[in-house]
């Protein structure tokens, strides 16, 4: 066997970086939710499942210092690869060695605490990522400035905004000096600038000799990063070539009309779920693109689950013209998860909020989000955009319900009053 030779030569800086051989990963779908022990008993009943294999005899090899691109539909086996090499799941069937020491950028911010400050989380998080307290204090100033979050830096994290709170991890997580680093969509975090420092940060670990391996559906960023491109489909290696050759392979495959509807959602991070629709609906449920002032308004989301979901959260942001964010709610704020969910399942969730907004162009963006609706797990390429026509009496951005009322001196009707 190559990994049992692999075993005995190597030494670290030897050798592949990454071998897998033989590498099959099955997840147990229920036809039905399991019931409690006593049902269970009393009706001598066993719960009926079906095995999806996520994974399908994976063999790869990536040479130490090499930028592998990890590309393909949603639900193709991308994230569930990276959780495998960065030891969160366990091979079913094969076996998977990697040289050297492991960072993963998956779940960013998992380990916070949203009680604690961003400051007391900057350590809380470091230490679960393996780093000393003097190896967080020496970086701490670089983390702060990396995430911008110098003003928030004494504020509990459940305050912050769902982007704010995966910069922190990002930040974060890349202080570790690693020799193999494992990414999945923290390309497509935050605004435009943080996403520049995000790939110029990608650009110095591949410059410093570091071995990457990406999962993301920024293609461009993906062609300057990474040579070599891996292409999953239905959970099998479908291409393992040049980059740009691996990119075209993967567009001429989302033509198809089946994985079109597929690829219509774009995960922020990682690929548990996918946004299938979402819909811009009046009170009367037809779909709107122009409402009156304080209108109700509903956002309508159908989603599907790529991976089995123990439970997430889904809810819109809504933005003025300018991507100023006014409001944002989600089911996990008000109590409500999301599941469980098994791959393949769909489930639609309205969003129903009272838009007290003034004439003017504004958007909504619906996202699905992990429990907590801090970490995004998957939105739209873009918003849904919408208008508030213009209502008279009033003007500004909000409906604040005002009045007015002449409570001294005189007062005189006015023409169109």
């Amino acid at each position: 066997m190559v990994l049992d030779q692999l075993r005995s030569l190597i030494r670290p800086k030897d050798g592949p970086a990454v071998v897998v051989e033989g590498l099959t990963e099955t997840f147990r779908l229920y036809h039905e939710r399991p019931t409690g022990l006593k049902e269970r008993l009393y009706r001598f009943r066993r719960s009926s499942w079906t095995d999806f294999d996520a994974l399908r005899d994976i063999n790869l090899s990536v040479e130490q210092g090499e930028s592998v691109a990890i590309i393909g539909p949603n639900g193709s086996g991308k994230s569930t690869l990276l959780k495998v090499l960065a030891r969160i799941l366990p091979p079913d069937r094969g076996e998977v060695l990697t040289n050297g020491r492991v960072a993963s950028l998956l779940e960013l911010g998992a380990g916070f605490h949203g009680d604690l400050t961003g400051r007391e989380n900057i350590y809380l998080n470091g230490a679960i990522l393996g780093l000393s307290r003097a190896r967080i204090r020496e970086r701490f100033d670089e983390i702060v400035d990396f995430a911008g979050i110098d003003h928030l830096l004494d504020t509990p994290v459940r305050t912050y905004s769902s982007g704010l709170y995966v910069r922190l991890g990002f930040a974060i997580a890349v202080t570790v000096d690693p020799d193999i680093l494992l990414v999945d969509e923290v390309l497509s975090v935050g605004d435009a600038a943080f996403q520049a420092r995000s790939l110029h940060r990608m650009q110095q670990f591949k410059v410093e000799g570091k071995t990457l391996l990406i999962v993301s559906h920024d293609l461009d960023a993906l062609v300057e990063l990474c040579d070599r491109a891996i292409v999953l489909d239905a959970g099998r290696i479908a291409f393992d070539g040049p980059i740009r050759e691996g990119v075209e392979l993967y567009k001429r495959m989302s033509i198809d009309p089946q994985d079109r509807a597929r690829l219509s959602a774009v995960p922020s991070i990682g690929s548990k779920v996918r946004i299938e629709e979402a819909t811009l609906l009046d009170q009367m449920g037809r779909a709107v693109t122009e409402i009156d002032p304080s209108a109700p308004l509903r956002v309508r989301v159908r989603l599907v689950a790529n991976e089995y979901v123990e439970a997430c959260s889904v809810g819109a942001t809504v933005e003025g013209a300018d991507g100023m964010e006014l409001y944002e709610v989600h089911t996990g704020w008000q109590g409500v998860g999301v599941g469980p969910l098994v791959p393949g399942q769909t489930v639609v969730v309205d969003v129903r909020f009272v838009a007290h907004l003034l004439a003017g162009h504004y958007a909504v963006a619906p996202v699905v989000t992990d429990p907590g609706g801090r970490l995004p797990w998957a939105s739209l390429p873009r918003p849904l955009e919408f208008r508030v026509r213009p209502g008279g009496g009033a003007a500004g951005l909000v409906d604040l319900q005002g009045s007015t009322s002449v409570t001294e001196g005189p007062a005189v009707p006015l023409r169109g009053g």
